[in-house]
């Protein structure tokens, strides 16, 4: 068996390079061909449509009429990209996710143009498809011209045999067909051994192209994900100080301060036991009081830390139970059939219990909502209400903790929060497949 090399090509596939028999039966060369000759066609397609489109929109913006033919234009290039990426996909192999910005959920039209006209990305997908026809073009020819020049070559000796080759020599037609035949035909096995390894690498030249253009920018990306989730992980320690400072406060002044004083009025009735009973009596039933209130400032202080009944009976009983407790009527759509991991339940309930907080100090609504379902590996949560708006997630405060939470577990969380509209948080936490 003949030994195989295996590189990589930069595209997160490996190439065969010592076996042009391999390379010439394969699936990728001529895969690689059908995609040149459609790139061709399509990107010949795109480039007259778009120059038509942005041409007339441009001319006739004045007169208002061209603003829907650019907004139509733009909707039609990212048609386009998506339909690219699925093409690059299919025929070279090569997965490109949509690299876009997500738009507001609830937005309108133009808040959502809006963050489309300055999502960079946008742009880039226009410049492929106007790229697409010259290098497609380029691919045609090379493709075209390859696949002729060996096939003519390598059938040389049969034309010749059959009369079809007319030489003016001194030599007998029948040798000199014969000889021209035979040099065409070592050409032409040179060609053909050369042209899959030609195809694949145009091929994978062009994905190359279209995942830098089409996809997002792989490496930045992951710079600003560690960056962020630097960001979040020492805001996320610094709400772990905060909090345990908070917990310290609580139990000195008011737990413990009531254990002290419930200490020193047992104390006081036994030493007033014999010597006033009716004193005594009264200490003890002041004690009594005071051991229950303190008891529920831990049991409260607890919930705080986290909720038995999040532990015990999950996301729905717990949330019910904020709901309960809300100051805002809220009303509960809550669609989950089974329990998500713990680390997201308690990641979800007190995204929710800060969003409900908020609500209740600065929103003046009426009325909140809460929705959490589950959308394939995805728990989503929605938390709505009808308030004065404004809110603004870039501040320091509750929904920067909401983000910083949600982000410790590679979720995210959009609010749109227009002024006098009201606020919905929408929260997408992954959970895996359980």
């Amino acid at each position: 068996m003949a030994e195989v090399s295996i590189a990589d090509d930069g595209v997160g596939r490996q190439f065969p390079y010592r076996n042009p028999l391999r390379a010439l039966i394969s699936s990728e060369p001529w895969l690689a061909l059908i995609f040149m000759f459609t790139s061709f066609v399509i990107g010949l397609f795109w480039f007259v449509v778009l120059v038509t489109l942005l041409s007339t929109g441009v001319s006739m913006a004045v007169t208002l009429v061209g603003i829907p033919i650019l907004i139509g234009s733009l909707f039609a290039w990212m048609y386009g990209a998506k339909f690219e990426r699925r093409r690059v996909h299919g025929l070279l192999g090569v997965t490109i996710r949509d690299p876009y910005k997500p738009v507001p959920v609830d937005g309108s039209f133009w808040e959502k143009l809006k963050v489309r006209l300055q999502d960079r990305y946008i742009w880039q997908d226009l410049l492929y498809l106007f790229l697409l026809f010259p290098i497609g073009l380029a691919e045609f020819i090379i493709g075209i011209t390859i696949v002729s020049m060996a096939a003519a070559s390598v059938t040389a000796p049969i034309w010749a045999l059959f009369g079809g080759w007319e030489v003016d020599s001194g030599w007998s037609l029948f040798d000199s067909a014969l000889t021209g035949a035979g040099m065409m035909f070592v050409v032409g096995c040179l060609v053909l051994f050369a042209m899959p390894y030609i195809f694949i690498g145009i091929g994978r030249g062009h994905a190359w192209l279209a995942r830098h253009l089409l996809g997002s920018d792989r490496e930045a990306e992951l710079e600003a994900r560690v960056d962020e989730l630097t960001v979040s992980r020492s805001r996320a320690l610094d709400s772990a100080v905060v909090d345990l400072r908070r917990i310290e406060r609580d139990l000195h002044d008011g737990a413990q301060q009531r254990l002290v004083k419930l200490s020193m009025d047992l104390g006081l009735a036994r030493e007033m036991m014999e010597s006033d009973p009716e004193e005594a009596k009264s200490l003890i039933d002041v004690a009594h009081e005071e051991s229950k209130r303190a008891m529920q400032e831990i049991r409260d202080l607890a919930r705080g830390i986290h909720p038995a009944v999040l532990t015990d009976r999950g996301l729905r009983p717990a949330v019910s139970a904020l709901a309960a407790r809300s100051p805002v009527p809220v009303d509960l759509n809550i669609s989950l059939d089974d329990r998500v991991p713990a680390r997201v339940e308690s990641a979800a309930y007190f995204i929710i219990a800060e969003a409900l907080t908020n609500v209740a100090r600065h929103s003046q609504a009426s009325a909140a909502t809460v929705t959490i379902r589950r959308f394939g590996d995805l728990l989503l949560v929605d938390i709505e209400d009808d308030g004065v708006g404004g809110a603004d997630m870039n501040r320091n405060g509750g929904l920067a903790g909401m983000r910083d939470r949600a982000v410790a577990l590679e979720g995210r969380v959009v609010v749109e929060s227009p002024p006098g509209r009201g606020t919905l948080v929408h929260v997408e936490l992954p959970c895996g497949s359980s």
